[in-house]
């Protein structure tokens, strides 16, 4: 027989089918009334729609690290709201316990049912008022979400057949990874110091990837699938975004793109003209 309910609401994201089924009807077997998501999308609808006390959400839903990008929102919208990341990966705790002033807690799947009910209670006791999370800047979430688009862009190079075909993912990772912490970086730099430290980045990022075999054509389709992945995750956290300076934000953010692509090409440019005087 199901418990008389508590009055504390649950919003439980995950995107495995079987365990939306099985976890919801233990939770509310204690207790809890429970809303279900299966998407970044739906979650986001849900927390727009209902207010809740706890969201227990999977760390990788339809993506990797797409769990964080609800957390922020709930964080944003509802600050007093308990957060709980549920992983397949325990060697993350390392790295989830460095964003601690977002998540509360972590639990590891596949979880035991009594520590999943008990850490939700220990949570909702010892939960205290928190002020509401300030909206953040397009420099600031990219800056947080460095990890996340490095490895999404580095899964779409892998998933493309072109890239595929010339580079290892160690290869492609390595040298890209730090093309990207330097631009994020970056970010809030003012033009005439970002330039000449973002010139240096590019030009050798151009040089190694033609030393890696590459194109000119590759060399762009590198840079829109970073545009790809990263315009994903501005869409899917404009409800932590100022909006106000959005605008002009991106429209910097597109300039410094730009500037980085045609950077990187010039090496391929003076190969040209070296060939070309020595006819």
């Amino acid at each position: 027989m199901a418990r008389q309910n508590n009055g504390n609401r649950i919003l439980f994201v995950d995107d495995e089918e079987s365990i939306r089924l099985t976890l919801p009807p233990v939770l509310e077997n204690n207790g809890f009334e429970v809303r279900v998501a299966a998407t970044v999308p739906d979650a986001l609808f849900e927390i727009n729609s209902h207010t809740f006390d706890v969201l227990l959400c999977d760390l990788n839903i339809s993506e990797e690290g797409d769990g964080f990008l609800v957390v922020s929102a709930m964080r944003h919208l509802q600050p007093d709201s308990i957060n709980l990341i549920l992983t397949g990966y325990p060697a993350l705790e390392t790295a989830l316990l460095a964003i601690r002033n977002q998540v509360d807690d972590y639990l590891v799947k596949p979880a035991d049912l009594d520590l999943v009910i008990g850490t939700i209670r220990k949570n909702l006791e010892n939960r205290s008022p928190r002020s509401l999370a300030s909206v953040k800047r397009l420099a600031t979430v990219l800056k947080e979400s460095g990890p996340v688009v490095t490895s999404r862009t580095v899964q779409a190079m892998k998933r493309h057949a072109k890239l595929s075909a010339i580079l290892s993912e160690e290869q492609r990772s390595d040298h890209f990874a730090r093309v990207l912490a330097s631009l994020l970086e970056q970010l809030d730099v003012e033009d005439a110091d970002w330039s000449a430290h973002a010139q240096r980045l590019a030009l050798e990022y151009g040089r190694h990837r033609k030393n890696q075999g590459y194109t000119v054509s590759l060399i762009v389709l590198d840079f829109h699938l970073l545009k790809q992945t990263l315009f994903d995750l501005i869409e899917k956290t404009l409800v932590v975004m100022e909006l106000s300076g959005l605008v002009a934000d991106l429209k910097e953010f597109e300039n410094r793109m730009d500037f980085l692509i045609q950077k990187s090409l010039e090496p391929f440019a003076r190969a040209k003209r070296a060939r070309a005087s020595g006819r």
